[in-house]
C-alpha cells in the first residue's frame, strides 16, 4: 500500500454535485420531445432520481479483520547516513456497504489530516507499519484512523443529504418546464397547418461520473406514435369562468327569494345563462352546454375542456362521489373543472371548515391544495387511468336561501 493513498482528497464533492445538476439538465433537454410528452413525468423523475442518487458508504468496524502482515523496511537517517530500519506491516480490512468511490471525495467540511487507506471491492484496507511489537499502539492507531474515516463520512453524508433533499423537486421542475415549452411549441406548429417531417432516432443521455446504486429503475418507455396535443382551456379563460361563477353569489344575495325554491337543474340553468352571455363566440368556437342532468361543459373537437358539476351539499361521502363522477368524464391531459356545491338548510361555516380535509382524504387528491377565498377552494386531482394526468379543480360553495 502506497503511503500516499490518502482518502477523501481526490475529488471535490460540491463541484461534482454541481456537475451532476448540469448533467441532469442536459439529459432532460436531450430527451426527444414526443418522449417527454408521451410518458409519465413521475416515472421519468423516478428514473433520474435513482440514477443520480448517492449511496453513502457505511463501515462496520466491529467486523474488522487482519488480512496481511509481514516484514518491511523504513528509510531513515542516522548520523547523516540513510539507513533502512527493520519493521513490520499490518493490513486490516473493514467491510462497508454503499458506493466505495465516495471515499475519494472531499466534502465542503474537511480535515487537513486525511486518513490513509485503499478501497478494495467492498472492503477498506488500512495499513500500519511499526518498528516495535506494541500491540496496544497498533490498536490505538487503528481506532484513531477509523474515527477519522467516520468523521469524514459524516461530512460527506451532510453534503449529500442537502443534494438529495432538493433532487426530486429539481428534476420534476425541469421536466415540467420542458413539457410546458414542448406543448407551447406544438401549439404554434399546429396553428401553422403545415405537415412536419418526423425526426429519426432519439437524443443520447449522459451518464454520471460516479458509480450509482445497484437497484436500477429503468427509463420509462414511450408509445411509438408521435405525441398529439390535446385541446385545453387557456388558464386566463379558466380564471375568468371561475370569477363569473363566483359573481353569482352576489346575484343570489340580492334576490334571495328568486332562488329559494330552485332545484339543481334550475340553478344550473342560471349559471349557463351567465356563461353563455359572456363567452359564446370565443376563439374556441364552442359554447357552454350541458349533458345528462347537471353538467356544464365546453367541447372542442369532440372533447371536453371544461366541466362544471352542480350538486347540493349532502355531506363528505356525497362530495367524494361527485369527485368520482367528474373523474369518470376525463380521458385527456390538463383538463379543468369546477364543482358548484349549493348549501341549503345547513350551517354554512361548518360546511366550509370541512372541505379541506374531505378533499385531501379522496384517493385521487394529488397536490396543490389552496384556498382562494372563503368559498373558493383550488386543488389538483390525478386521473384514474393515468396518474401523470392532472386535473385542475375549483370547488365553489354557494349558500342558497331556503
Amino acid at each position: 500500500m502506497n503511503e500516499r493513498n490518502f482518502l477523501f482528497v481526490k475529488y471535490d464533492l460540491r463541484g461534482t454535485i454541481d456537475s451532476i445538476n448540469s448533467e441532469i439538465s442536459r439529459e432532460i433537454n436531450g430527451y426527444d420531445g414526443d418522449y417527454i410528452l408521451s410518458v409519465k413525468l413521475d416515472e421519468i423523475c423516478d428514473h433520474l432520481v435513482n440514477k443520480h442518487t448517492f449511496e453513502i458508504p457505511k463501515i462496520f468496524p466491529d467486523q474488522v479483520e487482519m488480512v496481511d502482515q509481514g516484514e518491511t523496511h523504513i528509510p531513515s537517517e542516522q548520523f547523516g547516513r540513510r539507513v533502512n530500519l527493520n519493521a513490520n506491516y499490518y493490513v486490516f480490512a473493514i467491510p462497508f456497504t454503499g458506493d466505495g468511490n465516495l471515499f475519494h471525495f472531499r466534502a465542503s467540511t474537511y480535515s487537513s489530516s486525511a486518513p490513509l487507506g485503499i478501497v478494495n471491492g467492498s472492503e477498506l484496507n488500512l495499513k500500519f507499519v511499526r518498528t516495535d511489537h506494541n500491540g496496544e499502539a497498533i490498536k490505538r492507531d487503528l481506532d484513531r484512523e477509523i474515527q477519522e474515516i467516520s468523521k469524514h463520512l459524516s461530512w460527506i453524508e451532510r453534503d449529500v443529504a442537502v443534494f438529495h433533499s432538493n433532487l426530486r423537486n429539481s428534476i420534476l421542475h425541469l421536466l415540467e418546464l420542458r413539457k410546458e415549452k414542448l406543448l407551447k411549441d406544438k401549439g404554434l406548429v399546429e396553428s401553422l397547418g403545415i405537415p412536419i417531417r418526423q425526426r429519426k432516432g432519439t437524443s443520447q443521455s449522459f451518464s454520471a461520473p460516479i458509480k450509482r446504486k445497484k437497484i436500477h429503475i429503468p427509463k420509462p418507455k414511450a408509445p411509438k406514435e408521435p405525441f398529439q396535443p390535446e385541446p385545453a382551456l387557456d388558464d386566463k379563460v379558466y380564471e375568468q369562468i371561475i370569477e363569473t361563477l363566483q359573481n353569482m353569489v352576489i346575484v343570489m344575495e340580492r334576490s334571495p327569494h328568486a332562488f329559494s325554491g330552485m332545484g339543481e337543474e334550475d340553478l344550473r340553468t342560471h349559471f349557463l345563462v351567465q356563461l353563455n352571455g359572456l363567452y359564446e363566440g370565443m376563439a374556441t368556437g364552442e359554447t357552454f352546454n350541458f349533458e345528462g342532468k347537471t353538467d356544464i361543459l365546453i367541447r372542442v373537437e369532440g372533447k371536453n375542456v371544461f366541466i362544471g358539476e352542480c350538486k347540493f351539499w349532502k355531506g363528505p361521502k356525497a362530495l367524494h362521489e361527485t369527485i368520482d363522477q367528474l373523474l369518470g368524464y376525463l380521458s385527456w391531459r390538463d383538463s379543468k373543472v369546477s364543482l358548484l356545491i349549493f348549501n341549503r338548510n345547513k350551517k354554512f361555516c361548518k360546511v366550509l371548515s370541512q372541505i379541506p380535509e374531505i378533499v385531501k382524504s379522496h384517493p385521487n387528491y394529488k397536490k396543490g391544495y389552496r384556498q382562494n377565498g372563503e368559498t373558493d377552494f383550488r386543488f389538483i386531482l390525478k386521473s384514474n387511468q393515468d396518474e401523470s394526468r392532472e386535473l385542475i379543480a375549483s370547488l365553489l360553495l354557494f349558500d342558497i336561501p331556503s
